[in-house]
């Protein structure tokens, strides 16, 4: 197991240069006196203004709780359960709107998160400190501070499409900026991972697991680039994480969930929580709980139950994903999805509730996540034998026999859905279905509107043929804060 030193969440440090005005679009992003210079004087400004610019990431809603739903909640692998009829449940059915205050709220914590990494990539590069004489550490601060921005705009490209590229505190001065193409804030993303790659080393900082890493670098670069549809560069940075030897495979499935398993063999990054008073509160909100009646979020679809048992995955993979209990609290969307009376498929993923105070740590990246990426690049590039053996050690691993798909089209299929089986619960299959859309391996309006409940009733969830669906509106609420901002078609 890797050094389990915690990177310590300190909210403390976020206070000292995330504070907030009212008035326009940039005002929602950190403006203190933090970024007129007269705070970023030493080397451990830099350190103090870098650990809160990861604060201001792991703290918030979007990566402990929201993006969860928007993402397997949003697609056939899970249903979103939540008693928020305005906010959560429109994620369900496809009926989310500009005015959803969930979308408001993801769409200014990743911009949030956003500024607080251009104050440390504005102010640090003007810092002189005879402790940096002879390290890289200063180029190293930069590149995790980059790693944090392009972290954030992935999220945002991919759920919103085109927007904003803001990369300077105050961005110059134009506070009601307009939407940058998806190209442009594709293209800064991989500027910025590959200064990252660059600068970063393969082990975290100082031995702070949390922190970014060469290899979470080239693993969100090769993500980045699946996600354009250019294969080639994907191949050549899941090879790099695949071939480095810092990352190996965990033995059993079971072992990479819990306290007991963090920072494992196979984790690349993923934020850390010591169990502090609300913490990481939200597995609270996934978790079965018997002595709490909170409606749970991400309960296990019908759909992907259904595609377990099709292809023979009862073993650790299975055991460990779900939690089969009859619920102690209502069961909201979608009505009737399931017998609330029986067992229902839980998501246990995040298996150390704690009372809202979870040692589970979220896992952002790891390396299953990566072969199975290495797998279906290879396969779009034709290379069918190396897509096999890819695909094969991830279900080896699952207890089950090798895959008999041998055709570009089927292996696209067979990688897709190992993909679906091993990464519930893992934000990644909604971009996972963009993918395979685009590459004809599926039409996700078809899927989406053919799925249907335990008793094979449709759940019309009414995604349209325009696709608008696919990605969200720009909110309401910055479209009236800056006329220059233009709303997604369809919405």
């Amino acid at each position: 197991m890797k050094n389990t030193k915690i990177l310590l969440i300190c909210a403390g440090v976020t206070a000292l240069g995330l504070s907030a005005c009212k008035k326009s679009f940039l005002d929602k992003v950190p403006q203190s006196n933090l970024t007129t210079g007269n705070f970023y004087k030493t080397a451990n400004d830099a350190e103090s203004g870098l650990t809160g610019a990861y604060n201001n990431v792991a703290t918030g809603n979007f990566y402990l709780y929201d993006n969860f739903m928007n993402t397997d909640g949003r697609s056939d692998n899970c249903y979103v359960n939540g008693d928020n009829t305005t906010a959560e449940q429109p994620l369900e059915n496809f009926t989310y709107t500009a005015t959803n205050s969930n979308i408001q709220r993801d769409w200014q914590e990743l911009y949030n998160d956003i500024a607080a990494a251009n104050v440390v990539l504005d102010n640090v590069p003007n810092i002189s400190d005879p402790i940096w004489a002879g390290s890289t550490r200063k180029q190293q601060i930069l590149g995790e501070a980059r790693f944090l921005r392009a972290m954030s705009y992935y999220w945002l490209v991919t759920e919103w499409g085109s927007c904003p590229l803001i990369t300077t505190t105050g961005n110059n001065g134009n506070s009601k900026p307009s939407r940058a193409t998806v190209a442009a804030i594709y293209a800064q993303i991989i500027t910025d991972l590959k200064f990252a790659d660059a600068n970063l080393t393969i082990k975290p900082y100082n031995g702070q697991v949390g922190r970014a890493t060469q290899g979470a670098a080239d693993a969100l670069l090769a993500k980045t680039y699946a996600q354009m549809g250019d294969y080639t560069n994907c191949l050549t940075y899941c090879n790099k994480v695949i071939t480095g030897g810092n990352y190996s495979l965990v033995s059993n499935f079971a072992n990479l969930w819990g306290a007991a398993n963090k920072n494992n063999s196979e984790s690349i990054l993923e934020f850390q929580y010591p169990g502090s008073p609300y913490g990481n509160w939200s597995v609270e909100l996934f978790d079965y709980v018997s002595s709490d009646n909170w409606p749970k979020r991400d309960i296990g679809s019908y759909d992907l139950i259904q595609a377990f048992n099709a292809s023979g995955d009862s073993f650790s993979r299975y055991q460990a994903t779900f939690n089969w209990q009859v619920a102690n609290a209502s069961f909201n969307m979608p009505a009737n999805a399931w017998n609330s009376l029986a067992p229902i498929p839980f998501i246990n993923k995040l298996p150390e509730p704690n009372s809202w105070n979870s040692t589970d740590d979220v896992t952002l990246l790891r390396l299953a996540d990566i072969i199975l990426l290495a797998a279906e690049a290879n396969n779009q590039l034709g290379n069918t034998g190396p897509a096999i053996t890819l695909l094969n050690q991830i279900r080896t691993r699952a207890g089950l026999a090798n895959t008999t798909a041998a055709t570009k089209g089927a292996l696209a299929t067979a990688i897709l859905n190992e993909r679906r089986l091993e990464l519930v619960h893992e934000c990644t299959r909604w971009n996972d279905l963009l993918r395979a859309d685009a590459n004809g391996t599926i039409n996700l309006v078809t899927l989406m509107n053919s799925q249907v409940n335990s008793y094979g009733v449709n759940l019309n969830y009414g995604v349209a043929a325009d696709k608008h669906q696919f990605i969200f509106p720009i909110p309401s609420q910055d479209l009236l804060l800056d006329h220059n901002l233009t709303q997604n078609p369809g919405y």
